[in-house]
């Protein structure tokens, strides 16, 4: 994340007057997202998003509603919120709170608290994502690690599951790391480690997709709605990507194999009878045929 970034804010309000006012006080420090009603809300959230201003009565329905269906979300759960509203009821206020509010903001806006607030927040969020992101990153490789892999592994499987759709796996291993590391050093060793990752990150960059370094030199890639023909062709292109990109490895010639990987591919459509489990094991099953076949940048699927 651009910490530099201008911060964006999402104004939920139908009133001239309080948008107007909203405007005179955030605009000059934050990109200005203007919306009316939760219908336009709804499709102008994004995840550049930093704040976001809500009104409680809006022509087209409880800005309460819209606020439960943010803390339901995957993407929006944690995503400051302030309620703001004419109303000093104390159900009022208790209600936005329960129902997840951040702050909660009385109109007419108080330039200083409310400027104040909104900043406090938006600097909240942008640590939180700097934690967030580091925890689920490979420091070496800056791809994803293998919390991040078991976590969208899961959240795959679940989709897939729900829409009837499939999920594609392939694991990728370098061939004789230990002869790169022991022969040419850790530092040449890290090298080929990053050139991997740089064309898993181009190879597989589709939404939804996910590459990850499971740990050592074995990586994954997860790819959404992947039957297994698909998944092999996938595996192949980065194959082939990644001859060239590693052809910048030491050499090693007369000396041991070129720098090649192994890769195993599977595909499944979730049913309640199956599990990840059994998907990451078909993989890994296909991962080790390729090793038995000598890898030099060998694809094996599970058929």
């Amino acid at each position: 994340m651009n910490s530099n970034k201008t911060p964006t804010v999402l104004i939920i309000e139908d009133e001239p007057v309080c948008i107007a006012s909203l405007a005179g006080i955030l605009g000059d420090a934050c990109e200005l997202v203007i919306s009316q009603n939760m219908s336009e809300a709804r499709s102008l959230l994004t995840d550049d998003i930093d704040v976001v201003l809500l009104d409680l009565y809006l022509p087209d329905g409880s800005g309460l509603s819209f606020l439960k269906e943010l803390r339901a979300s995957e993407s929006y759960a944690y995503l400051p919120v302030i309620c703001i509203s004419g109303s000093d009821q104390a159900k009022d206020i208790e209600e936005s709170f329960r129902h997840g509010a951040t702050d909660y903001v009385l109109k007419p806006f108080n330039k200083t608290i409310l400027s104040a607030k909104v900043s406090t927040f938006i600097d909240l969020k942008r640590k939180t994502d700097l934690l967030a992101t580091a925890v689920l990153t490979d420091p070496l490789t800056n791809i994803g690690n293998r919390r991040l892999f078991d976590q969208q592994l899961d959240l795959e499987w679940r989709r897939a599951r729900r829409q009837n759709s499939s999920v594609g796996l392939i694991l990728i291993d370098l061939d004789h790391f230990k002869q790169i590391n022991d022969q040419h050093g850790h530092a040449q060793g890290d090298l080929c480690l990053q050139q991997l990752s740089r064309v898993m990150s181009k190879s597989f960059s589709r939404a939804g997709e996910v590459a990850a370094r499971l740990g050592g030199d074995e990586f994954a890639a997860l790819i959404p709605e992947a039957d297994l023909r698909s998944t092999i062709t996938a595996a192949n292109n980065f194959a082939s990507a990644l001859q060239t990109e590693l052809s910048k490895c030491p050499s090693f010639a007369g000396i041991a194999p070129p720098v090649t990987v192994s890769i195993g591919c599977s595909a499944t459509q979730p049913s309640s009878l199956s599990t990840a489990v059994e998907l990451l094991a078909a993989a890994d099953r296909s991962l080790y045929e390729a090793k038995e076949q000598g890898g030099r940048d060998c694809v094996r699927p599970i058929l």
